[in-house]
């Protein structure tokens, strides 16, 4: 089931609309007018979002990227230690062979 108002009900709305601007004596020129300014409020409105939006994930970018450069430093760090215990074996192993 749809949410779309039916092409009834827009006929009757327009109608309705008419019959309010008949009443209250604007023409359809002041009308238009509002009309502008109101979607031209809506379009500023909805430029601010986008741009804060932007914004956010731009945010989100550096930050995504800052804790990828840590984590690398972290696993080059983690290499170097178990590199430095291996070649510290190694030595041990050499020692213990010379020994016998």
């Amino acid at each position: 089931m749809s949410n779309l108002p039916r092409q009834s009900d827009i006929g009757t709305i327009l109608d309705l609309a008419e019959e309010e601007i008949i009443a209250k004596n604007k023409n359809g020129t002041v009308i238009a007018a509002e009309l502008a300014l109101l979607a031209a409020s809506l379009s500023t409105v909805a430029d601010f979002i986008a741009t804060i939006s932007a914004g956010i994930a731009l945010r989100q970018v550096y930050i995504d990227d800052l804790q990828s450069q840590k984590e690398q430093k972290e696993q080059e760090a983690q290499m170097k230690d178990m590199q430095d215990q291996l070649n510290a074996l190694k030595k041990e192993i050499k020692a213990l062979r010379g020994k016998k």
